[in-house]
């Protein structure tokens, strides 16, 4: 099934992820940033989806995110396959059955990305996603609007140029 999130160790998210930092005021501070946010309120979750789907598109379909599903208790786990849309319960319970995994994952498969950006865009879930091609980390929801950090200011350009 390739709509299955692969767990990484955190090693290797440490090795290949540049953008990251523990709380977003630190990110905030050190990486030149922006802030993503819908143009309508009405189809604030659509665009928002249309433009992390853009920048996975853009780092050849692939990121890192963090996803603490370790942490939930397994109530906890029910409650949120309760709280997602029906679109979403079978990729999300496929995906809480993963063993053996950290708190990182890769995403190879574009399918799982509207699925990750609903569960931060309906607050059910704040996820990090970090792409490596072009470095940029889009931090989960905060009101609708996703704060992206970019590794220097030519990146920074380059993605708000492209999410016009």
């Amino acid at each position: 099934m390739n709509d299955i999130l692969i767990s990484v160790t955190s090693e290797e998210f440490h090795k290949n992820v540049i953008i990251k930092f523990p709380n977003i005021l630190d990110g905030l501070d050190t990486f030149p940033n922006f802030t993503l946010e819908p143009k309508n309120v009405y189809s604030g979750e659509d665009e928002m989806i249309d433009y992390i789907l853009k920048i996975f598109k853009l780092n050849n379909s692939f990121c890192y995110i963090d996803f603490y599903l370790d942490k939930l208790s397994e109530e906890d786990k029910e409650n949120l396959v309760n709280l997602v849309p029906e679109e979403d319960r079978k990729l999300l319970k496929a995906n809480l059955t993963i063993e053996n995994y950290s708190n990182y994952f890769k995403v190879e498969h574009i399918r799982l990305i509207p699925f990750l950006t609903r569960l931060s865009t309906r607050e059910n879930f704040f996820i990090t996603f970090y792409f490596t091609e072009i470095p940029i980390t889009i931090w989960g929801n905060y009101g609708m609007k996703f704060p992206c950090f970019c590794l220097n200011q030519n990146d920074l350009t380059f993605y708000i140029n492209r999410l016009k």
